[in-house]
């Protein structure tokens, strides 16, 4: 058999042993095997890959989950595997020397050793619970500190677990002394000295790790390229993004590994869709020069439908500030054409429901119930569509637009108020 089929077949081995439940991301300190807390164990897995590959400093960075461990994260040629211990609980149980979690995950780095070189391989245990202060585990905090004193002890308490459980076995205990912890136990045993040396010299602990609700905040903060305001979003549209990544890795749909670079092009791209939405309302308090001369139709339309003298004068007011608005918009970005002309078709939509409404219904009333109900639509696109019709950007929220590009339509007499200001005005009755 080749190198490449004996790692694939020791890979599909540890996948197995995993998916018969060696798979860590699981809760701690609250003593739940339930749907939901399998469900938000696994989210934390992807919330912490994501995580990872932000904040990780070389470019050939990626992130890789349930292949050889919950997360794996490829650095520089080298494989940091990582074993994640969630739980929501405010006072998690604290991890020491005779913790479940502690012999678990030892058991699935033992299962994983076939499949990996320990000279490449580093192993992480990432728990949201918190070390006791002055345990003998706090050596894992840094990679260069003596394992010697913790090596002794762990075998010590390997071995109490063995003989304890096997002389409970011999007397029939029920239930057996830690039948939890004793495959883990003998399975650390059963390495020789050099491996077991080497790999606890390659083990690190990071405890008091953020949970699931808390990830996201830390990934914002990586976010240091871009406005503190601006980061909650991107972090927001990144995970959607992230999620969906994750998924079609698991589908075949896409690369197992997810990385650096995607993740860097994926905020680029997403700080640019907040750049073009970032819109300023240039002209919310500036009035018309007073040598400015609006479109006469503006008046026509609203004198079709009995407009007062001072609805006029608004409506030519805030045409001017949209018709001021998309020139500056449109020398400025050159998006801008497709933008404007989508926006005013929405418009024309929105007004159209309602101008085609009262065309059928006033087909045979009188010029003064015309007159009226024209006047309603014109008031209604002048005080309630900015408020019912969505905003032109996402951080747009000031009024004079939508009323502005109504008069800017209706000039061009895309709208009207009146429901036969076509006609009307064709034949030059006012």
């Amino acid at each position: 058999m080749s190198s490449g089929s004996k790692m694939g077949s020791r890979a599909n081995t540890v996948r197995r042993n995993r998916r018969s439940g060696l798979s860590s991301a699981a809760h701690v300190g609250d003593g739940g095997h339930s749907a939901v807390n399998a469900a938000l164990g696994f989210y934390y897995q992807s919330l912490y890959g994501l995580l990872s590959i932000v904040r990780a400093s070389h470019d050939d960075s990626a992130v890789c989950l349930e292949r050889l461990d919950d997360v794996e994260i490829l650095t520089n040629g080298q494989s940091l595997l990582s074993q994640l211990k969630h739980s929501l609980s405010k006072k998690p149980a604290a991890v020491t020397l005779r913790s479940i979690a502690l012999w678990k995950t030892l058991k699935a780095w033992i299962d994983v050793l076939p499949a990996v070189s320990l000279d490449d391989t580093r192993f992480q245990l990432v728990t949201v619970a918190p070390l006791p202060s002055g345990s003998p585990l706090e050596v894992l905090l840094d990679e260069l500190s003596s394992r010697t004193l913790l090596l002794a002890l762990l075998q010590d308490e390997a071995q109490r677990v063995v003989d304890e459980h096997a002389a409970g076995k011999k007397a029939k205990k029920q239930p057996r002394p830690h039948a939890d912890r004793v495959s883990s136990c003998t399975a650390y045993l059963e390495l020789n000295d050099t491996v077991r040396e080497k790999l606890l010299s390659r083990i690190t602990v990071q405890p008091a790790a953020s949970n699931i609700n808390e990830i996201p905040k830390d990934i914002a903060k990586e976010l240091k390229n871009f406005p503190p305001e601006r980061r909650e979003a991107i972090t927001q549209k990144l995970i959607e993004w992230w999620d969906l990544q994750i998924i079609y890795s698991f589908c075949d749909k896409r690369d197992r590994a997810i990385s650096m670079l995607e993740v860097q092009q994926k905020v680029a791209e997403i700080s640019g869709e907040f750049e073009r939405d970032e819109l300023l309302a240039d002209f919310q308090f500036v009035t018309p020069p007073g040598d400015h001369s609006p479109p006469s139709m503006i008046s026509r339309q609203l004198q079709l439908v009995g407009g007062t003298m001072r609805e006029i004068q608004a409506a030519e007011r805030e045409e001017w500030r949209a018709r001021s608005q998309r020139h500056k918009w449109l020398n400025e970005r050159v998006d801008m054409a497709v933008r404007i002309d989508c926006y005013d078709q929405l418009l024309v939509e929105a007004w159209g429901d309602k101008h085609c409404v009262m065309v059928e219904t006033h087909a045979n009333a009188t010029e003064d119930a015309k007159r009226a109900s024209g006047l309603e639509i014109f008031r209604w696109s002048f005080t309630q569509a900015h408020a019912q019709i969505p905003p032109f950007a996402r951080n747009w929220n000031t009024s004079y637009y939508v009323p502005g590009s109504y008069q800017v339509l209706a000039v061009e007499q895309e709208v009207g108020w009146h429901p036969d200001f076509r006609v009307l005005l064709a034949e030059k009755k006012i």
